[in-house]
């Protein structure tokens, strides 16, 4: 006998499960586009001073237009933009870390303590 589990094509399972699954609701629609809106023209930079000195960084940012991007990097003590980095961020020693938040302001990103701080 075959058990009608085994014969349920895995994609129409999939969309079964997905039609289950409850809504938003209305209220909770509206506050994740408020949260949206409120993140257009920011950037969390969170950076770690590892234990050979270099600096690895992640960025997130979302533009004025809503468009969001990611990205990750690392700064050696010899780079250029190492001190700068170092400095804002300030890490004196290994494992070290720090987040910081910017905020579009007239055209300049500039340093905030939280992304609720309106400049």
């Amino acid at each position: 006998m075959t058990d009608e589990k085994d014969t349920k094509d895995p994609l129409d399972d999939l969309i079964e499960r997905f039609l289950d699954a409850p809504r938003n609701t209305p209220e909770q629609v509206e506050e994740s586009r408020r949260n949206r809106e409120a993140l257009r023209g920011t950037i969390r930079q969170w950076a770690e001073m590892k234990e050979d000195g270099t600096i690895a960084t992640d960025i997130s940012q979302t533009l004025l237009d809503g468009t969001r991007a990611h990205g990750s990097s690392s700064s050696a003590p010899a780079d250029a933009d190492y001190e700068a980095l170092r400095s804002l961020h300030k890490l004196t020693k290994p494992g070290d870390d720090s987040t910081i938040y910017k905020r579009l302001v007239e055209g300049v990103w500039t340093v905030v303590d939280d992304l609720d701080q309106q400049v």
